[in-house]
């Protein structure tokens, strides 16, 4: 293991958990806790992000409650569309990467879903958590909110996620991006 992936990895973990917790804190019906995981897939690969993902959530489920290491396994399928989407350049343009990102999105968020059901009857993150309530509060089925509020907020969050990564690369001196690859 390298010493730029040494560096890289706690940093990584490190974004994932501070964003996490802002976003919990503040309530917000996103995560933005898989910044980290995506920027290590892009310049170190694929293990590298599932490394980052599931520390990170392990950190996090320390913070939060052990509850949230339910969730590891969706960092590492994060991790793992992340090099897919990669190797297609899904990250050569803005619009590629929203587009990626929602696609992740939509696959995370139905994972998310099927977890957030079966272990938690719906009550996880705070913000998911309350769009799930308004959506019971106007007559959907747990199940069927519980599935919308995940897929819709993993679509909206994994979209920003993508952007906020493919400007973080695109701001990179290219020398730096070269020599982590």
């Amino acid at each position: 293991m390298s010493s730029r992936l040494l560096a890289l990895v706690p940093l990584a973990v490190a974004i994932n958990v501070a964003m996490g917790f802002v976003v919990n804190q503040l309530g917000l019906p996103v995560y933005l806790d898989t910044i980290g995981t995506v920027l290590a897939v892009l310049l170190a690969g694929t293990w590298a992000g599932i490394v980052v993902g599931v520390l990170g959530q392990a950190i996090i489920a320390l913070q939060v409650g052990v509850f949230m290491l339910a969730f590891a396994p969706i960092q590492a399928l994060i991790a793992v569309l992340a090099g897919v989407a990669a190797g297609a350049r899904g990250f050569g343009s803005p619009l590629r990467a929203a587009g990626w990102g929602a696609a992740v999105g939509l696959v995370a968020g139905a994972g998310s879903a099927v977890i957030s059901y079966f272990v938690f009857r719906g009550v996880t993150a705070t913000g998911v958590t309350g769009v799930a309530t308004a959506l019971r509060a106007a007559g959907l089925t747990l199940p069927l909110s519980v599935a919308i509020a995940s897929v819709l907020t993993d679509v909206v969050d994994k979209t920003l996620v993508f952007l906020v990564v493919a400007a973080l690369l695109r701001a990179l001196p290219s020398r730096v991006a070269r020599r982590l690859s």
